[in-house]
């Protein structure tokens, strides 16, 4: 009876109990095993091990091959049923004594992050992304982009284009464009970056900068955004409208300006 029961008490040792870091150590279980027998592994930084092979003899013999990366006094652990079992060992340094202070070594996990990777290749395709669709959006629109030319005379020749369009092109481009050739009016005339600002931030730009004389147009870019971004429709009466009037806005802006300069 008492040799049974000796027999069925489960024990762990370590051998070698002493090893040097990177040395393939061997765990030893015996007596009468569960069917389920739990490594505990640390969960603290520098107390690195790598599992190399699990192998079950029979039902009182097992054994666990593991390498330590940790220098100094060690501990394996087990769980079986609800008992922890504990085993001592000791790695030393590959490092000469006098050196040990800067050990232990690591285990071999890389230090690069692919995050980090990730996080730098962001950056250049999110500027090329915005060339490209600037580009293809000025491509879309067919219009003329001319610095030399007047900024009132650039305007009027792309809004008779855009009028050449307008069976053409459906809504959200008619629309879009009619915006663009506005505000990129606005931004030659007030040099302020008017195209790729968002409505509300240049109505606020001009309000600070006090461009007054542009809230005639401005004021129109908030409904003409549901065309653009929230897909409302339109129709050609309202359309041939709002064309004529940033024609009429932009030829009298004109006018007052070169008899202002004529004075």
């Amino acid at each position: 009876m008492i040799l049974l029961y000796l027999f069925s008490i489960i024990s762990l040792q370590i051998t070698p109990d002493s090893a040097t870091v990177g040395d393939t150590l061997t765990a030893n279980i015996k007596g009468a095993l569960p069917d389920s027998v739990f490594i505990i592994k640390s969960d603290s930084f520098p107390d690195r091990i790598i599992f190399d092979s699990l192998k079950r003899f029979n039902d009182t013999l097992a054994i666990v091959q593991f390498t330590s990366f940790s220098t100094g006094p060690q501990e394996f652990k087990l769980k079986v049923n609800n008992d922890t079992l504990k085993a001592s060992y000791l790695i030393n340094s590959v490092l000469e004594p006098e050196n040990r202070g800067i050990s232990p070594i690591w285990a071999p996990y890389g230090f690069f992050n692919w995050h980090y990777l990730l996080f730098l290749l962001i950056i250049p395709l999110a500027f090329l992304s915005y060339l490209l669709f600037k580009k293809f959006r000025m491509k879309n629109m067919e219009l003329i982009e001319e610095d030399q030319m007047d900024p009132g005379e650039e305007a009027l020749k792309n809004l008779k284009i855009l009028e050449e369009k307008t069976s053409q092109w459906n809504w959200n481009k008619l629309y879009t464009s009619l915006s663009y050739i506005s505000r990129r009016y606005i931004e030659r005339k007030g040099k302020i970056p008017a195209v790729e600002a968002t409505t509300s931030e240049l109505i606020l730009l001009l309000k600070k900068k006090g461009f007054s004389i542009f809230f005639p147009l401005s004021r129109q870019f908030p409904g003409w955004d549901l065309i653009k971004f929230a897909r409302f429709e339109s129709t050609q009466e309202k359309f041939d409208k709002d064309i004529a009037m940033v024609r009429t806005i932009i030829e009298q802006m004109e006018k007052e300006e070169k008899s202002d300069d004529s004075l």
